[in-house]
């Protein structure tokens, strides 16, 4: 199917704002890649808003899978450019992140609770995101 690639500096915001949701997708990145999965947001990308982070660095204060600012995420290596199954499930103050098959953050604890736009977030020059066969369910 079709890909979309994140490449350079910028956001693709969902028309449809949500609250609780289930998103999945294939997902596959640059080495050393910055981006990200916004949610509950407003549709520029500007704060407020929650972010899942896509940095595939090991040693990164936020790697691969963490709610930027509140949780890092046990970093689960992937190969670059190589596709892996990513989902997130957010529901109240709760959000739960599985790469690759394993959960790699359950944060219970979410300050932002409004139903906002989905932003898939390139965040550097020259690093790429590709996503694949995304899926967005309101629960």
């Amino acid at each position: 199917g079709p890909v979309l690639r994140a490449d350079g500096l910028g956001h693709l915001a969902s028309r449809e704002r949500y609250k609780d949701f289930e998103f999945f997708c294939y997902l596959r990145a640059s080495q050393f890649s910055n981006g990200g999965i916004l949610f509950r947001a407003e549709g520029s990308g500007q704060k407020p808003h929650e972010e899942i982070q896509i940095h595939d660095v090991a040693g990164a204060v936020y790697p691969t899978g963490s709610l930027y600012g509140k949780r890092r995420a046990r970093y689960v290596h992937v190969p670059p450019e190589t596709w892996y199954p990513f989902q997130l499930v957010v529901k109240g103050r709760r959000c739960v992140v599985r790469v690759n098959g394993e959960t790699v953050t359950d944060f219970d604890g979410l300050d932002r609770l409004e139903a906002g736009h989905l932003l898939l977030q390139a965040h550097q020059a020259g690093k790429w995101i590709e996503y694949k066969d995304i899926r967005v369910r309101a629960i």
